[in-house]
């Protein structure tokens, strides 16, 4: 009874340790997808480094296991197996946990445009505490689009309207949170919007004029992985997942989704493998963690992203993190080159 269960023992951390290793792997994956978007799994995901410094303790354990020749047969091959998968997704964990060095060796030809228009694209979850000064900030670098989640219509920031810019305003599902709001530079004409149904928050931007050659945009917010918004957070994924695979699906995405690239879908449309585009911070070689500001044992996850959506490989001249005013997350800011 007593080499059973340590089989047992042994089998479920082995278990474990592949089903991260191939989320490491193949994020994207209907599989990983599914894995990824369930309680537990979900929050664990995010800090890949936490997991990498479990898998080195599993490994420190499993070692000894494996290399005692008085332990059972069986249970030396299980304890050998789960140290070589522990030492495998660890090191693919601290090192390169998205995929950019996968991205960046993937050789993709050019998309063959002869006209590619550079666009700086800025989000940032303000926590509904935007200021004057957080705002000007912000506009600094005179964005092209500047996403902000969480940010009330009526905050006195943005009394009177924003030079240069025009405002669009989402609906929010739930009264405690404030909903998204896009500004979006003059010198791109005149945008229209139309709300797409999100628990936070969530719009579709698009020229006036087809004919302008200036890329559409998605806004998004989506609720995040606690207990009680598990499900709206999987239906929101599963909104960005579908527009993002639609026929007309917009130039760019942006916003806080609450996932890293190793959740849901993710990577399918923005990932290291996908055809369809890919998150501009990976094509920098540059993905940082955006929340929270403070860390988790000080590390930050990074859940908020501008995705380019034309086809590998996306051009991204650089991307940056700052800090700005009171929020719990930071600002991510790119400059993208966009077919136009």
């Amino acid at each position: 009874m007593g080499k059973t269960l340590i089989r047992a023992f042994w089998c479920l951390l082995l278990a474990a340790a592949l089903a991260w290793l191939a989320i490491l792997m193949w994020p994207g994956h209907p599989v990983t997808s599914w894995l990824t978007t369930r309680p537990i799994i979900a929050q664990a995901v995010a800090f890949p480094a936490l997991l990498a410094v479990a898998g080195a303790g599993v490994l420190i354990v499993a070692l000894p296991v494996a290399l005692r020749r008085a332990t059972g047969g069986a249970t030396r091959a299980l304890a050998g197996l789960t140290a070589v998968v522990c030492a495998v997704s660890s090191l693919l964990a601290v090192t390169d946990p998205y995929g950019a060095a996968r991205y960046q060796a993937r050789g993709v030809p050019a998309i063959g445009c002869v006209d590619m228009q550079a666009y700086r694209v800025t989000t940032y979850n303000a926590l509904d505490t935007l200021t004057d000064q957080s705002l000007a900030r912000l506009l600094a670098d005179e964005p092209d689009f500047l996403v902000l989640p969480e940010v009330s219509p009526d905050t006195p920031a943005l009394a009177g309207g924003v030079s240069g810019y025009q405002v669009f305003a989402s609906t929010s599902g739930k009264a405690h949170i404030a909903p998204t709001l896009t500004l979006v530079s003059d010198r791109l004409g005149t945008y229209t919007a139309q709300e797409v149904p999100m628990t936070f928050g969530a719009l579709m931007l698009a020229p006036e004029n087809d004919d302008s050659g200036h890329p559409s945009l998605l806004a998004v917010h989506t609720a995040p992985p606690v207990p009680s918004y598990m499900q709206q957070w999987r239906d929101d994924l599963a909104t960005i997942d579908r527009l993002a695979r639609a026929e007309g699906r917009p130039d760019l995405i942006a916003g806080d989704f609450n996932a890293t690239l190793l959740h849901g879908g993710l990577a399918s449309y923005a990932g290291a493998r996908s055809q369809l585009g890919a998150d501009a911070a990976l094509a920098t070689h540059r993905i940082e963690g955006t929340w929270p500001v403070g860390g988790v044992l000080g590390m930050r996850a990074p859940i908020d992203h501008i995705m380019v959506m034309q086809g590998p490989p996306a051009h991204s001249e650089d991307i940056t993190y700052q800090q700005v005013g009171n929020s719990d997350h930071l600002a991510v800011s790119a400059v993208v080159d966009l077919c136009s």
